[in-house]
């Protein structure tokens, strides 16, 4: 019982500290005022939009984003994308940070998985 409760109040911690310039989760380090990602010590040279996306996913870790939400996000009105640009993307992500990150919820979006 006293587990569970520590383990919820580490989640909404957690949830309350995603829009802190640095974000931690497991072997990942998100620097958004530098624009860096850390990966296992070793620093990870990401794209704008890449960063933007990954920034965004882990950001709620767990959480679904619909394509909409990221498109809105990450892109905004400014320019129109095709539908396939977030799959682009995540997969360029999942080449350098690797597939278990990442997940797909299929017909919906993405999450970031601890």
């Amino acid at each position: 019982m006293l587990v569970s409760k520590v383990k919820a109040l580490l989640r909404r911690l957690k949830t309350e500290d995603a829009t802190a310039a640095e974000v931690r989760i497991g072997d990942i380090i998100i620097n958004r005022e530098e624009y860096k990602v850390i990966l296992k010590g070793k620093e990870l040279i990401l794209p704008r939009k890449e960063f933007e996306l990954l920034s965004l996913l882990a950001s709620k870790p767990g959480k679904v984003f619909k394509r909409g939400d990221i498109l809105d996000a990450v892109w905004g009105n400014e320019v129109i994308v095709g539908g396939r640009t977030i799959d682009v993307h995540i997969r360029k992500l999942r080449e350098k940070i690797g597939d278990h990150y990442l997940k797909t919820t299929k017909g919906v979006g993405y999450k970031f998985v601890e």
